[in-house]
């Protein structure tokens, strides 16, 4: 994770930067970050109200409500790319508005939803993390708007990082929250 040149609000922890080839500490690290982020996200929003979940992040930006359904529809979709990659030749994955998807009426619903679906996606996610080998995560899938591919070692950072960015974006909102 690079800490230059990013707006402290929306990059908390800064933004992500590629390893560039398979590290097996740093696939572990990952895992971990990936195994709990569902606790860690669970702990955080049982001090929320609902007050709190339908404030912005900042201006202009989602709900803390719509940002945990959007982490737990994200990361949906990087386990389900997972499976297509490890079972297909560098497919083609599909991508997602995910503004569109903020805006369907689920992104509405009880964050307890989210925090389930976040929770048995993850636990079935690190499962097959655990078992994969330096052969599958060398596999990649190609992107359909950018036409790149994503080696799987890397794009398990992306998710490690999108996790904790988003946690640390909602931490920080509850703390701004809590002093006014």
């Amino acid at each position: 994770m690079s800490a230059s040149n990013f707006d402290p609000i929306v990059f908390p922890i800064g933004k992500y930067t590629p390893v560039g080839q398979f590290n097996r500490l740093q696939i572990n690290e990952w895992i971990a970050e990936v195994d709990q982020l569902p606790t860690l996200l669970a702990k955080l929003s049982s001090q929320f109200k609902e007050s709190f979940l339908d404030s912005s992040l900042r201006s202009g930006a989602w709900t803390i409500r719509q940002l945990i359904h959007h982490i737990a529809d994200s990361h949906h979709h990087a386990y389900t790319r997972f499976k297509w990659t490890l079972t297909e030749n560098e497919p083609m994955i599909k991508a997602y508005d995910e503004k569109a998807w903020s805006a369907l009426s689920d992104a509405t619903a009880p964050i307890q939803l989210s925090l389930d679906h976040l929770s048995s996606v993850h636990r079935k996610w690190v499962f097959l993390l655990e078992k994969m080998n330096e052969n599958d995560f060398s596999k990649r899938f190609q992107h359909p708007e950018t036409k790149s591919f994503h080696f799987l070692y890397d794009y398990l950072g992306v998710y490690a990082w999108h996790g904790n960015h988003h946690l640390a974006q909602i931490k920080e909102a509850f703390a701004r929250f809590n002093q006014n």
